[in-house]
């Protein structure tokens, strides 16, 4: 048997300095860690399934006020409304407005969506808004997580299937497990030869995605005019494929912008020679125009358009687009008439489209536009965008930073 070594006094204190030690370094990593950071409170049952609306209310009153900063329109996953305010998402009941759970970090949330059936949270951290937190919607447990560079301000989307995180100089698209399907623009490093970045000083003015295809209008400082470019995932994230399309005679500052994206197709709108929603194929090719009597004066961004069952609405300020959702055809238009003013793009609700206008929200046929009657909601007058969502016989309104439940 082979005699052990002799342990010497110095070798039991040196043991005993590095035990200390690696206690004292794991102690500062929690300390400091975003686990430490985090406060998570679930659900004790999963929300429950509201009974689909047979009929469109004939009356509807407030049944909840909760502020929701970090939302632009309201989002609804897993029958919960989820607010965002400083750190902290939270699912609520959409009846009452309860918070069923919540998730809270140290920081300022930089945006709130969703994807499949997860809230997704996006928080910053030194190299922009790109620590990214999903929460199962029905009951708040924890879900994918993923970080990585980004703008210090960012435009969330979701199509439901993918979300699209949008800076000034990048953007990101994510599928259900967080994982990165597109990167486009720059980086704080080239990491290999070929990546494709934007020009220096190039600025993404908006964009729009789908699963299968991402929209972005860019203006570069050696080029007079903005492009379109389209681009498609491919097998690394960061090499996509790439269309660009010249938009002649179009400024940075001219107010044009990407406003949906389909399959196969683009909505655009753009100010010469005559305003006007440009519908573009997936080769670069005009394939219809929409005129309009004026020039959008709503927001750049998703809070200006809906998918709403099978049509897709472009609130302008003025006037609803509706398009088919599929083709993106030109259907009809609903124009303000008086002092119905339309506040919002569309939602539906028992086969009946609903837009928000300064009187309350306007019931429409969803086929012809046709106007069928007013439920009055009364609003400050301070509020002048507004986007809906409906869950069951409640409908939701996002008003500037308030999220409001109106219910019979």
């Amino acid at each position: 048997m082979v005699k052990p070594e002799r342990r010497t006094r110095g070798d039991l204190i040196a043991a005993g300095v590095i035990a200390v030690v690696v206690i004292l370094v794991a102690g500062v990593f929690w300390w400091t860690s975003d686990s430490r950071a985090t406060e998570q409170r679930s659900a004790t049952e999963p929300l429950p399934t509201p009974a689909k609306a047979t009929e469109v209310p004939t009356g509807l009153r407030e049944l909840w006020q909760a502020a929701s900063p970090a939302t632009a329109r309201p989002v609804l996953v897993g029958n919960a409304v989820i607010s965002g305010e400083g750190g902290t998402m939270a699912g609520r009941d959409p009846v009452s407005g309860e918070v069923r759970w919540s998730y809270r970090r140290d920081r300022p949330l930089c945006g709130v969506t969703y994807v499949y059936h997860w809230a997704v949270g996006v928080y910053p951290d030194s190299r922009g808004c790109g620590q990214v937190s999903a929460i199962k919607g029905a009951t708040g447990g924890r879900g994918p997580t993923r970080t990585s560079y980004a703008d210090k301000t960012v435009t969330l989307s979701s199509d439901g299937s993918t979300i699209l995180s949008a800076g000034d100089t990048r953007l990101e698209q994510w599928r259900t497990d967080l994982v990165r399907t597109i990167a486009f623009g720059e980086v704080d490093a080239r990491y290999k030869p070929g990546h494709i970045g934007l020009g220096k000083g190039c600025r993404l003015l908006s964009a729009a995605a789908t699963a299968s295809s991402t929209a972005v209008l860019q203006a570069c400082p050696d080029q007079a005019d903005v492009k379109l470019t389209l681009l498609k995932p491919a097998d690394n994230d960061d090499e996509p494929t790439v269309r660009d399309v010249p938009q002649p005679g179009v400024t940075a500052d001219s107010g044009a912008r990407v406003v949906a994206v389909s399959s196969s197709t683009t909505a655009v709108y753009v100010p010469t020679p005559k305003p006007k929603l440009s519908i573009i194929d997936e080769n670069g090719e005009e394939t219809a125009a929409v005129l309009l009597n004026e020039p959008p004066t709503s927001p750049i961004g998703p809070t200006a358009t809906s998918t709403a069952g099978s049509v897709l609405t472009w609130w302008t300020g003025r006037t609803v687009v509706v398009l088919s959702t599929d083709t993106m055809r030109y259907k009809y238009s609903v124009v303000a008439a008086g002092t119905d003013v339309p506040l919002g793009p569309a939602t539906i609700m028992a086969d009946k489209l609903l837009i928000p206008l300064t009187g309350g929200i306007g019931v429409f046929d969803v086929k012809t536009g046709i106007k069928q009657r007013l439920i009055p909601v009364a609003r400050p007058a301070s509020v002048t965008a507004v986007t809906l969502a409906v869950s069951g016989s409640t409908i939701i309104e996002q008003r500037g930073d308030q999220l409001v439940g109106l219910g019979a």
